[in-house]
């Protein structure tokens, strides 16, 4: 049984461009966020994987069940993240820059991947185990993973071109971000999701996140 890396199908940001740039904090934020991108994209490949390959023994119906609340977990910490932009980060860079609506292409996107990302998190929260099916698993991320990657990617290029402001500021709104999303983490299901898909979010160059640590068996590939 060979493993299979969770940084695909859909593939991770690179941080090359800029996170060694230390001349604006702009791209010490974009290099933050595009690692809890890749965080989000980390977890999003690891259930796509090992959809189709639950294993047909007397553990199923519980590895359904152990599979499908990992599913939730990531879900629930995907609403947190972006919840905390829209309330917290970008009202925050609006002021920083003074051009209202800055941010809205962003808030726009978020809206544009929430109707499939809604019916995949409603299928992991009701669920049975004997109506599962690995296929409908990646029917449902197909449904929303274009509307989401593309927006994981843009708004990295959105908070790269907040180095025409004033730096410190710019850091110190990525703090009070930072700030409000450990204030506010439930600590019961995502937490133990994301310190795991976040195992190497500080060296993505040369580094894999085998999709086997993500769940609960190996991918049967």
């Amino acid at each position: 049984m060979s493993s299979k890396w969770a940084d695909e199908p859909y593939s991770l940001i690179s941080t090359d461009p800029f996170s060694k740039d230390s001349s604006h904090a702009a791209y010490y934020v974009a290099t933050q966020m595009a690692l809890a991108h890749n965080g989000i994209l980390r977890g999003l490949n690891s259930i796509y994987l090992q959809a189709p390959h639950i294993p047909d023994d007397k553990e199923r119906n519980a590895t359904i069940r152990d599979f499908l609340t990992y599913c939730q977990c990531w879900c629930e910490s995907m609403h947190h993240h972006h919840k905390a932009e829209e309330t917290v980060f970008f009202p925050s860079i609006e002021q920083v820059s003074n051009v209202p609506g800055i941010m809205e292409h962003n808030i726009e996107q978020h809206r544009a991947f929430t109707p499939g990302f809604d019916r995949f998190q409603e299928y992991a929260r009701t669920c049975v185990p004997s109506d599962y099916e690995g296929r409908k698993i990646r029917s449902l991320i197909e449904a929303f993973a274009e509307p989401l990657t593309q927006h994981l990617r843009d708004e990295i290029e959105t908070l790269r071109a907040l180095d025409k402001y004033d730096s410190e500021r710019i850091r110190q709104a990525y703090r009070r971000f930072e700030k409000s999303l450990m204030a506010t983490d439930n600590g019961i299901l995502d937490q133990p999701v994301m310190d795991q898909i976040y195992e190497v979010e500080e060296s993505l160059d040369g580094n894999h996140l085998c999709a086997d640590n993500l769940s609960q068996k190996p991918l049967d590939v």
